[in-house]
């Protein structure tokens, strides 16, 4: 089964999308914050991750960066609310494997996840 590290400070929504990603049959962590993303990040190991753009304490681009400077190659899939080509720039910039724009459908979500998880051919 593969694990996601879901960081997202919108509960309900953080909520939704465990819940939808356990009903697929994924292994789902989720922190609210971007130092806990950090630090699971840092000692956990996942297949993929979902991170929300605008975290408290850190924000996704900023965690994104962190991971990827030290080495981490799990690929990440931002979401965000800003739906500008600067932003989404940003954020593949940041090291983002994906981006996907807030309202999305949970059907979505878990495509794109299982894509993401697919090795390169």
């Amino acid at each position: 089964m593969a694990r996601i590290l879901v960081a997202e400070d919108d509960t309900f929504l953080s909520d939704q999308i465990r819940q939808w990603l356990e009903f697929e049959k994924f292994i789902v962590d989720a922190v609210y914050t971007g130092p806990e993303a950090v630090e699971h990040l840092q000692f956990e190991e996942y297949d993929v991750v979902v991170l929300d753009g605008n975290l408290p304490g850190m924000d996704g681009l900023d965690v994104c960066k962190t991971f990827r400077a030290n080495g981490g190659l799990t690929p990440i899939l931002m979401l965000s609310g800003r739906d500008q080509a600067k932003d989404k720039k940003a954020g593949f910039d940041a090291g983002a494997n994906d981006y996907l724009l807030k309202p999305f459908h949970l059907k979505e979500l878990s495509t794109r996840l299982k894509k993401l998880m697919v090795p390169a051919t």
